[in-house]
């Protein structure tokens, strides 16, 4: 076989291996590797972490501080003042937990523990600030709503509980406000007082201090206290539906919302995504204290810590002109603006939801407050995501919490206030993978850079060497091959040798037999 023929037949079949490998065969090893990881049955690494997270998410409230309170009493447009962040740190964990082997189904209750953490930069919670009163504004709130012919009552029970007050708005530290507690004097004995304060003694969500006090905030009410219970699948079956809910607070769908298609669970928890997920999924996550799922999308590529990732970003869409979120307004009649949501029918009280500082939100909620900054970078909800595991490697949920002011007749105190959203706080939290948990990730993205590389490399040189085969065999094809052929001296020509004993010829000559002998044969 010519050499031209045997470089051929060795470097197609090295490309053929390489393009295999390469190409098809470590890309599945890897996929099909990844996917038994990513599951949560009972004894695999991920289920670890998404029962009790390994480390704490940075959680960081901004308190808006009111400036004109009493100028607000008068019709004026509120003046806000942003004071934060006050630092935590969140440890999330799954408690009770539950499996069903056959449905590929665990169970568990979400909890979440705050802890005050003295970062930089952090207040300590001791500053006094100023914000509208929750209970007076929420309590008049919604009786306007659900039963407005009761607005005398609690317009005299304010007067009881509170002493009479000058405007609705409470002056208190930061941490008791968020933490600690605002203290409320239940003792009243007339019968407005006793009839509203034996509803605020059965909520769940004000403290007893004693038989007569009570205590609010925004924060206690869910620190170290188990939320409802999940019903999600393992992803042991079909690894693209790890975490995906099935169930929540034993309904297989929420009875909130007039549609169907609103009362659905989209997603996970937002704790665990499948990997490999497409771009054009997004990243669902249900939101229990929304009563709702959100979709990040995506937005873009980056790198974080050298790790290739997409960017999603979230934002709570416009119920006034998207026929899909029509289900989120209060009436089929009246909906919120872009940017807002009212949780009334998930809370029970009528607080709004945005993104901080009403970013992406109408710009009449903007003007409707001074002392606000909507900016993408501070405000905005982003998601770094790293498709292959389905992890997020780094990310920034925000939301803030407003209620609506409004002028009543019927209340003296709401008489002349003005029509406007006022904000009360916003939340950060906040999560950015060290290198104890990138390092695997890196370590996994160096494997097929180097395969990559490998397999460039050799599949380069294999077609170099079929284009050498190539030129080598027709190069020869062309080629002629010539005999050469020896040239023959006359007999008296000498080349300097002697040819005595020889004929020329190299053979024998017979020196017995004379010239003229020779010559008669």
């Amino acid at each position: 076989m010519r050499l031209p023929v045997k470089i051929a037949i060795g470097c197609a079949i090295g490309a053929c291996v390489i393009v295999i490998f390469g190409f098809i065969a470590f890309p599945k090893m890897i996929k099909g590797k990844v996917k038994k990881m990513v599951n949560l049955d009972k004894d695999s690494e991920i289920r670890k972490m998404f029962v009790k997270v390994p480390f704490a998410l940075d959680f960081k409230v901004y308190l808006f501080n009111v400036t004109n309170p009493m100028d607000i009493q008068n019709g004026a447009l509120p003046v806000v003042q942003e004071v934060g962040p006050f630092c935590f740190e969140e440890w999330k964990e799954k408690i009770d937990l539950a499996d069903g082997d056959e449905e590929d189904v665990m169970f568990y209750n979400p909890k979440d523990t705050f802890y005050k953490a003295n970062w930089p930069g952090c207040l300590d919670g001791s500053q006094m600030l100023t914000i509208p009163h929750p209970l007076i504004l929420g309590m008049v709130n919604t009786v306007a709503r659900t039963k407005p012919g009761m607005l005398t009552l609690v317009s005299k029970a304010i007067n009881s509980i509170y002493k009479t007050p000058d405007s609705i708005f409470v002056t208190a530290k930061a941490m008791d406000i968020l933490f600690d507690g605002v203290v409320i004097n239940c003792g009243v004995k007339d019968f407005a007082g006793k009839a509203v304060c034996t509803q605020l003694k059965e909520s769940p969500d004000l403290r007893h201090v004693t038989d007569d006090d009570l205590a609010f905030s925004f924060m206690a009410p869910k620190n170290g206290t188990a939320g409802k219970r999940f019903k999600v699948l393992r992803g042991v079956k079909t690894s693209h539906d790890v975490g995906r809910i099935l169930e929540y607070d034993e309904k297989k769908e929420m009875e909130v919302w007039p549609t169907k298609e609103c009362n659905q669970y989209k997603g996970t928890d937002g704790t665990v995504f499948a990997s490999f997920l497409a771009k054009e999924e997004g990243l669902a996550s249900f939101a229990p204290d929304l009563c709702r799922s959100l979709v990040a999308v995506y937005s873009g590529d980056t790198k974080y810590d050298g790790i290739p990732v997409r960017i999603y970003t979230a934002t709570l869409g416009d119920m006034s002109k998207n026929a899909d979120e029509k289900c989120y307004c209060p009436t089929p009649e009246t909906c919120l603006k872009k940017g807002l949501m009212d949780l009334f029918k998930c809370a029970g009280v009528p607080i709004y939801v945005s993104l901080p500082h009403f970013y992406e939100s109408d710009e009449s909620y903007v003007h409707g407050v001074k002392g606000l900054n909507p900016n993408k970078k501070d405000h905005g909800i982003q998601i770094l995501f790293e498709s292959i595991t389905g992890g997020p490697v780094a990310a920034a949920k925000r939301l803030q919490f407003s209620m609506p002011l409004e002028p009543n007749e019927k209340v003296p105190l709401f008489n002349k206030l003005p029509s406007t959203v006022l904000p009360l706080f916003w939340v950060e939290e906040g999560v950015a993978l060290n290198n104890t948990f990138t390092g695997p990730i890196k370590d996994l993205f160096k494997i097929k850079k180097i395969v990559k590389i490998t397999t460039w490399v050799v599949l380069v040189g294999c077609l170099g060497g079929l284009g050498a085969a190539a030129y080598l065999f027709f190069a020869k094809k062309g080629e002629a091959n010539i005999t050469p052929v020896h040239k023959v001296k006359p007999a008296n020509e000498t080349n300097g040798i002697s040819t005595v004993g020889t004929d020329g010829f190299g053979g024998q000559v017979n020196h017995a037999m004379s010239d003229n002998e020779i010559e008669k044969y």
